[in-house]
């Protein structure tokens, strides 16, 4: 019986942590906010980069992710906002990862390091003191890295028809824009799962 016992309670601490490990939270919509804060502007990020229009793509990916959110809901006018959301783009650029016996990259690797700052609009008190945020994706860079039907393939919308038509640098263009893409929609997100978290 009280083997029994000890197993179950075995498995349930398993499970714990393992969803832990996992990073799942059973939080509700902006329970990491004060409870006052329900309104937030979304200042333009300062863009420290040599790409142009990061900036942009960012303002919107944010708009997107936080659309039809009860809390915090974007508004409009800096007036408007309990708190503002502002950040840096630190660091935006490329390597390659992998080239063939001909030194055609294969696959490359897009970093992006920025950093979001959330402060009260009317007392400027910090709530996020500077939260860093560095992210990574991988994409492919020539034809011989492109496999039709895998997950990357369908992602970046590259249709089957076009691979042989193509050139190289044409597939390692899209593919480069398309990981760009990907980078700031994950940003968004993980501004978005902070807001919750609070952290």
């Amino acid at each position: 019986m009280h083997g029994r016992r000890a197993l179950r309670l075995a498995f349930a601490l398993a499970a714990a942590l393992l969803a832990g490990a996992c990073g799942y939270r059973f939080v509700g919509p902006g329970a990491g906010l004060p409870d006052d804060v329900r309104t937030v502007y979304l200042e333009r990020f300062l863009n420290q980069t040599r790409v142009t229009g990061l900036e942009h793509g960012v303002g919107l990916a944010l708009r997107r992710e936080l659309a039809g959110a009860e809390r915090p809901r974007v508004v409009d006018r800096f007036e408007d906002a309990d708190a503002v959301l502002s950040g840096v783009i630190r660091h935006y650029g490329s390597r390659n990862l992998s080239v063939d016996r001909a030194d055609r990259v294969l696959q490359s690797e897009a970093r992006l390091d920025a950093e979001v700052t959330l402060r009260r609009r009317s007392s400027r008190e910090v709530l996020w003191p500077r939260q860093v945020v560095r992210l990574r994706e991988v994409y492919e860079g020539a034809r011989g890295a492109v496999v039709p039907g895998s997950g990357e393939f369908l992602r970046d919308a590259i249709d089957t028809g076009d691979v042989g038509r193509l050139s190289d640098a044409a597939i390692a263009e899209s593919s480069r824009m398309a990981a760009r893409e990907r980078l700031l929609l994950r940003l968004a997100r993980v501004i978005r799962q902070r807001m919750a978290e609070g952290f």
